[in-house]
């Protein structure tokens, strides 16, 4: 998990081809802003953070070329 400490994500994550990685980027962001918000969010609003992460890792992993693991 990303953690704010940990800082802003400097490079698009491996794998994502050139045409995906500005979207890659803004869900990278996504994903720190959401994490940070989970940490501190009331046992309420737990799960939809969570729901709203897992959209997102799903989103970003669906960008990262299948050919790049090969």
């Amino acid at each position: 998990m990303i953690r704010v400490r940990e800082g802003y994500p400097k490079r698009p994550p491996e794998g994502v081809p050139p045409e995906h990685r500005e979207r890659a980027r803004t869900l990278q962001l996504e994903l720190l802003v959401l994490e940070a918000r989970l940490d501190a969010a009331n046992f309420e609003d737990e799960e939809a953070f969570r729901r709203a992460i897992d959209e997102r890792r799903s989103e970003l992993d669906s960008l990262r070329d299948p050919a790049a693991d090969a």
